[in-house]
């Protein structure tokens, strides 16, 4: 639209805050709901995701879109005025594949998923600031135990809970000596990802991370379903929807030291899209040597690690 700000525009807005925040750690930012208008909302509305599962209000992202300026102009008025009030989190419980075992998840309306995310995208640009590329959460000084017994009853202020099969207390230290099979140090799963002990370039022990197995086996499983159920297509819808697929999982996974995995997840999606343009029909007529002329008019996006510490340095 004529006049509105773009998604550079509002990248731009969002790295002055970070670098103010950067040079001025002492500065209390007390005055931030001017840099959400109608442009930053519209930016956050762009970010959001479209496909997720509606909230209590039954209204899905293409609803919303069909009135998106008014939607998000009394967005905007409800937020400034202090009237707004985040809608009931609709409740739903999905089976977990690993335990077979269900777990509840809470699934705001679409509209709040934009305010929350233009929220998060000014808190990000400030505390992101307070923290190292080796910071992932952890405390030095093993006080993960008083942390774990104060947690629950902060928590139970607010009415929360903290699952008890998720939390847990694990020993996670350098190696020390030689390792063996029996000395091999700990791993755990946290966000997806399974964090565990490795040389670097140079032979010293550092955190590395990678895809979870179950996370990674979930994700080809999607992959694989969605190109069984679209497999008759355009070829061209179907390589677009692929890429947004592919671009999402490397956005969250893409880290420094999992490209092995992210590669080997753009293998499995090559081959599961494959698999399913073989069986377009009752005759098998996909081979590889014209899925590879396939590919090479609708490709698939490369494996890319975005949050990579060493793309980031080599940044001038």
């Amino acid at each position: 639209m004529p006049g509105t700000l773009s998604p550079e525009a509002i990248s731009t807005k969002l790295e002055r805050i970070a670098t103010l925040a950067r040079h001025r750690p002492a500065l209390v930012l007390t005055s931030l709901a001017h840099h959400i208008d109608v442009a930053f909302l519209r930016e956050a509305y762009r970010r959001t995701r479209k496909d997720g599962a509606v909230g209590v209000d039954g209204q899905t992202a293409e609803a919303y879109a069909a009135n998106l300026e008014e939607n998000l102009q009394g967005l905007l008025d409800r937020l400034k005025s202090g009237t707004y009030e985040a809608p009931p989190v609709r409740r739903v419980h999905i089976t977990k594949a690993e335990t077979g075992k269900t777990r509840p998840i809470g699934i705001p309306t679409f509209e709040d998923k934009i305010l929350q995310r233009a929220v998060v995208m000014i808190l990000e640009a400030i505390y992101e600031q307070d923290f190292l590329p080796c910071s992932y959460g952890f405390r030095q000084g093993d006080d993960a135990r008083r942390v774990h017994a104060v947690l629950p009853k902060r928590f139970g202020k607010y009415g929360l809970t903290l699952h008890p099969e998720k939390t847990r207390l694990t020993e996670f230290h350098r190696p020390r000596g030689p390792v063996t099979r029996d000395t091999r140090p700990a791993t755990f799963d946290l966000l997806g990802l399974t964090h565990y002990w490795g040389r670097s370039w140079r032979g010293y022990w550092v955190v590395k991370r990678q895809t979870a197995r179950n996370r990674f086996r979930r994700a080809v499983t999607t992959a694989a379903r969605w190109c069984q159920r679209h497999r008759h297509w355009p070829l061209g819808d179907q390589q677009r929807r692929l890429n947004t697929m592919l671009r999402g999982h490397y956005g969250y996974y893409g880290i420094t030291g999992n490209s092995r995995r992210l590669a080997a997840y753009r293998y499995e999606v090559v081959r599961v899209w494959r698999k399913w343009l073989d069986r377009r029909s009752r005759r098998a007529c996909m081979t590889w040597s014209r899925f590879f002329r396939v590919l090479a008019r609708y490709p698939l996006a490369p494996a890319v690690l975005p949050h990579s510490i060493y793309r980031h340095a080599a940044k001038p």
